[in-house]
């Protein structure tokens, strides 16, 4: 019985000729697109190991190893030593900070404004595509910062981008997908907006809000433009390790001290004296 039962496995375990290729052309572009995702690791490994010389006669096309590898660089980032732990603890704590923050009040505001009943909601709905559609703009955005009185502190590169009127939208149009049975039978049972909130809501709307918050966990992380505008040097131990390579490993000092960018925040500062002055 055992020995039957052995050959009828056997039988059943034996492929066709065409499954087999089947199954080598499936191995085989799983197997590429691996190493296609693989790629761009091994690409940052093979530049972080390639000399300055190298890389500049190559024009930045290195597709393998570099010819004469080079440890110059981690041995310049670890010799820095304390000022790149202290970079990266503030950005990750401003990753951490503007992601909670930023997708707790998008989640309010998009809840907010799902509610049919709420006043106003066609009014302020065209004030969010208007934000959307057209922005104020770098010196309206430095100004207001600068009279909260918020330059050259943690909080300058984290309120500035908490609200997201894209991301409001977003999770309006989840919210208001939720069946309306659910939200109903938990009105009856007694649950209030805020405890239909967060019981029905947010535990439903888990996909949407992971999504949206890994966005914004990326882009917190990437931004350094800011602390250009909210940042003096004297005060560089708040810069986030993004824009502390930049400056110390790469050469975007020299961009930032070009006459045309200085002359422009010179132009910033003249019009926030003006306003504190005559308006």
């Amino acid at each position: 019985m055992a020995e039957d039962f052995g050959k009828k496995e056997c039988a059943d375990m034996i492929l066709s000729r065409a499954e087999k290729i089947y199954t080598t052309v499936c191995y085989t572009v799983a197997i590429f697109i691996s190493l296609i995702c693989l790629y761009p690791l091994l690409y940052t490994v093979f530049v972080s190991v390639c000399s300055e010389n190298e890389w500049v006669n190559r024009n930045g096309l290195l597709l393998f190893l570099p010819s004469s590898p080079t440890l110059l660089a981690y041995l310049k980032v670890l010799g820095s030593g304390k000022y790149v732990l202290n970079a990266t603890k503030m950005s990750v704590l401003r990753a951490g900070f503007g992601t909670v923050l930023g997708i707790f009040i998008n989640v309010c505001t998009g809840y907010a404004m799902s509610r049919k009943n709420l006043p106003g909601r066609k009014q302020i709905m065209h004030v969010l595509l208007f934000t959307i559609l057209f922005s104020g703009g770098l010196i309206p955005g430095y100004i207001v910062v600068n009279q909260l009185g918020l330059r050259n502190t943690f909080w300058s590169l984290v309120f500035p981008s908490l609200f997201s009127a894209w991301n409001v939208l977003i999770f309006k149009q989840f919210f208001e997908g939720i069946p309306k049975e659910l939200e109903e039978a938990a009105e009856i049972d007694g649950a209030g907006e805020f405890k239909l909130m967060y019981k029905i809501i947010i535990p439903m709307s888990k996909p949407v809000i992971a999504a949206i918050g890994l966005f914004t966990l990326v882009g917190q992380w990437n931004s350094w433009f800011d602390v250009i505008l909210y940042i003096d040097v004297q005060h560089s131990y708040l810069w986030p390790l993004q824009y502390f390579t930049m400056i110390n490993f790469n050469n975007m000092a020299q961009i930032i001290r070009i006459p045309q960018c200085w002359n422009f925040f010179h132009q910033v500062k003249v019009l926030c004296r003006y306003h504190r002055r005559w308006l």
